[in-house]
């Protein structure tokens, strides 16, 4: 079991000291490539400016290639405005039916919201309709117990009345 204690150890340790190597090597090649391109005159930046005007040359060769099949090939222009015409209806028809629906989606929203609002109030009419209602039977029935108590309480009166004499 120490053996492997020991092993495990070991295995720990190396893994730590590599890792400590291998940062300090890496930090001491990033310093070097900064000081090699202060010195080389930013290679780095150099290399993004080849790139750039490469870029502009290849496009520039691209149009004048272009330019040339379009001498020779005329019916390829014809094929690029149609192209291009097709393609600027399309982008029409897909704005005026983005629109349409717009302003039919707004059309349904104020619909159902109207709807809404109505069936709201009509509810609300209901409620207090059915309310008085309730209110009339119960300011009914608590009349009805009251005249019926004071029925009951004159009877009363009366047979105690009639008992005492």
């Amino acid at each position: 079991m120490d053996l492997i204690k020991t092993l495990a150890y070991a295995g720990l340790g190396l893994t730590a000291e590599t890792n400590e190597k291998l940062k300090e090597k890496f930090e001491a090649l990033v310093e070097a490539g900064k000081k090699a391109d202060k010195e080389g005159k930013n290679l780095v930046g150099d290399f993004f400016k080849t790139i750039d005007s490469t870029k502009e040359d290849f496009e520039t060769k691209l149009e004048q290639n272009k330019a040339k099949l379009e001498e020779k090939f005329p019916f390829l222009k014809e094929i690029e405005e149609k192209i291009n015409k097709s393609k600027e209806e399309l982008t029409s028809k897909i704005n005026d039916t983005k629109n349409d629906l717009t302003e039919k989606a707004k059309s349904v929203k104020e619909d159902l919201t109207n709807k809404a609002k109505s069936a709201q109030e009509d509810i609300t009419n209901k409620v207090k309709s059915t309310t008085e209602d309730l209110t009339n039977k119960a300011k009914s029935a608590k009349k009805d117990i009251e005249n019926k108590v004071a029925d009951v309480t004159k009877k009363e009166t009366k047979k105690t009345e009639t008992k005492k004499k």
